[in-house]
């Protein structure tokens, strides 16, 4: 797999990792939160924290997130 970092959400700083292999895209992001949930809906990941919610674009294709102490993943089958 091919790993790339950049910015999760610009405006809230969160530093991701991007990883490409084939048709599957995965972000790794570490939020640092103990209370963590995530949804996807259509291309769009919404991540709620204790007191903050982001939400960030995903290539179109099949989506699936989740979150386990802090740390959100979300893998993508183009």
């Amino acid at each position: 797999m091919e790993g790339s970092h950049e910015l999760f959400s610009h405006s809230e700083g969160v530093v991701s990792t991007r990883y490409e292999d084939g048709n599957t895209v995965v972000f790794v992001a570490d939020f640092g939160a103990n209370d963590v949930a995530v949804d996807v809906v259509n291309d769009t990941v919404i991540v709620v924290t204790d007191d903050d919610q982001h939400e960030f674009e995903v290539p179109a294709g099949e989506t699936t997130a989740w979150a386990n102490n802090g740390v959100v993943t979300v893998e993508v089958q183009l």
